[in-house]
């Protein structure tokens, strides 16, 4: 039973790659410009050629975000304070011919004070954000293409009313290269 189920599919397969032999390959009789009838046979095959085209892929991907955020500590600073007094001072008191006198005037006097302030410190923070992006990918793709082959064969009588293919093969002529015999063993009869 399997035997004939496998011989049953071989048989099947063989004819139907004779038939598709068959119906892409045609044959032809035509006449020739020289008058001889010629077989011409088409035979049309199938090949494949790879062509690139762009497709448009989508892909996710992540990429780092940096935010910085700002924190605030408290911190103890020195700053200075200026402040103006009245200063009184007595001239001329060691002269005993001048009589002294006393001038009063603005000075400034500086000093340094503790005072808490606040400091602003960055800090950096990076986080991976997915987005979608979108390119162009180049594909290799293979398309079939017909191809045609054609063949030609004379088969038909030449002009002059002989076959090419009837002509007897005894027969030599003057446009012939001698058949057996050397070109030195010919001699000239009339040289004699």
């Amino acid at each position: 039973m399997r035997i004939a189920m496998v011989a049953t599919c071989g048989c099947m397969a063989s004819f139907l790659v004779s038939a598709l032999a068959h119906a892409q390959e045609s044959t032809t009789y035509e006449p020739g410009p020289d008058g001889v009838q010629y077989k011409v046979t088409r035979r049309v095959v199938q090949r494949s050629i790879p062509t690139t085209e762009y497709q448009t892929r989508e892909q996710k991907v992540y990429r780092p975000q940096v935010t910085t955020d700002y924190q605030s500590y408290q911190q103890m600073y020195s700053v200075p304070v200026t402040e103006y007094r009245w200063v009184s001072r007595q001239h001329g008191w060691w002269n005993p011919l001048a009589k002294s006198y006393w001038t009063h005037n603005l000075e400034p006097f500086t000093r340094w004070e503790t005072r808490p302030g606040t400091v602003q410190v960055p800090t950096a923070r990076t986080d991976w954000v997915e987005e979608t992006r979108t390119s162009q990918v180049p594909v290799t793709v293979y398309r079939t293409v017909p191809e045609e082959y054609t063949s030609r064969v004379a088969v038909s009588v030449s002009p002059s009313g002989t076959s090419v293919a009837s002509r007897p093969t005894s027969q030599q002529l003057d446009s012939d290269p001698p058949r057996n015999a050397s070109p030195f063993s010919r001699y000239d009869s009339t040289r004699r």
